[in-house]
């Protein structure tokens, strides 16, 4: 494929490297070589890279931290575009905090409260970039980031700059109408309000020590909680981890993949765990949950399989 290599950095000015363990870039410590993988530092590269594989129906996948990802033990047979576009900006006149799709959320939470701006603090603690963020509308304590987007802007499958309100993301649970569509994000338009740093500051560390309590440290090889929390019929919403607890899931492990102590939903790598290891120890959770209360747990990691591809 040196023609491809040629191409790319023809088209990008980025050279591709080769072979490249993801493992070192999953929060899982899972997966193998990347065929090609390129890193971007701006949303211009983004959209250079993006454009270029685009035009030669090269197969890609986009990441961000490598968090709620799940990394095929066969690697990926194309390229791995990594974004580190990481530009904030507070846009003053219209109140609306512009960030481009590679940054940091810890970053981003406080850069608004340094703007003595609420509306992030929920996502204190939570590792991951902006853009997967916005893809599976992270949340936590009550909130999700969708709430506070007010517009994104998407590089699409045709190559054109489109914005998208609010209301045309199609925000969900754990669900935005990006994941369905597999669309780009460039950057994302944040609505948030003034706040009181010295309030905000105290509701941020009340959010960090209740994620301390509960969830593995982030030396533990784990790619966040596993599966969503199930919706009943009457629209109330049950904790996973309580039904897989309640299903004997403490204790439970596959080769290198376990059930965390603290916490039954999330699975976490010993050393050594395959996607095969995480996969199976899921289906087993999974299928303990159905046996004990006729629920089918969906997971909220993706699975990325090695032909995988976001054309």
């Amino acid at each position: 494929m040196q023609d491809f290599e040629q191409f790319f950095l023809a088209e990008t000015g980025l050279k591709l490297k080769k072979d490249v363990a993801l493992s070192d870039y999953s929060s899982f410590k899972i997966g193998g070589l990347a065929r090609y993988f390129v890193e971007v530092t701006s949303s211009d590269q983004l959209v250079k890279a993006v454009s270029a594989v685009i035009s030669c129906r090269f197969p890609f996948y986009l990441i961000g931290g490598g968090y709620n990802l799940l990394f095929d033990d066969a690697g990926f047979n194309g390229l791995i575009i990594r974004n580190k576009a990481l530009a904030i900006n507070y846009l003053s006149k219209r109140g609306l905090l512009e960030v481009d799709s590679g940054s940091d959320l810890q970053p981003v939470v406080r850069f608004a409260v340094s703007k003595g701006l609420k509306g992030l603090e929920f996502l204190a603690g939570i590792p991951g970039t902006v853009g997967g963020a916005i893809y599976g509308n992270a949340g936590a304590f009550g909130q999700s980031i969708g709430e506070k987007v007010s517009e994104v802007l998407i590089f699409s499958r045709e190559r054109r700059f489109i914005t998208l309100k609010q209301s045309e993301l199609g925000f969900g649970y754990r669900f935005s109408n990006l994941k369905k569509d597999h669309q780009v994000v460039l950057k994302a338009l944040l609505a948030l309000e003034p706040g009181d740093k010295s309030d905000l500051e105290h509701q941020i560390k009340d959010y960090l020590e209740q994620r301390r309590r509960k969830h593995p440290p982030r030396s533990v090889a784990c790619a966040g909680s596993y599966f969503k929390n199930p919706v009943l019929s009457d629209g109330q919403k049950v904790a996973a981890g309580l039904l897989l607890e309640k299903s004997g899931a403490r204790g439970m492990q596959v080769g290198g993949a376990a059930v965390y102590p603290g916490h039954c939903n999330f699975i976490i790598n010993l050393g050594g765990a395959t996607a095969r290891d995480i996969k199976e120890l899921a289906r087993r959770l999974q299928e303990a949950v159905h046996k004990n209360f006729g629920l089918w747990l969906e997971e909220e990691v993706i699975f990325v399989p090695a032909d995988a591809s976001m054309l």
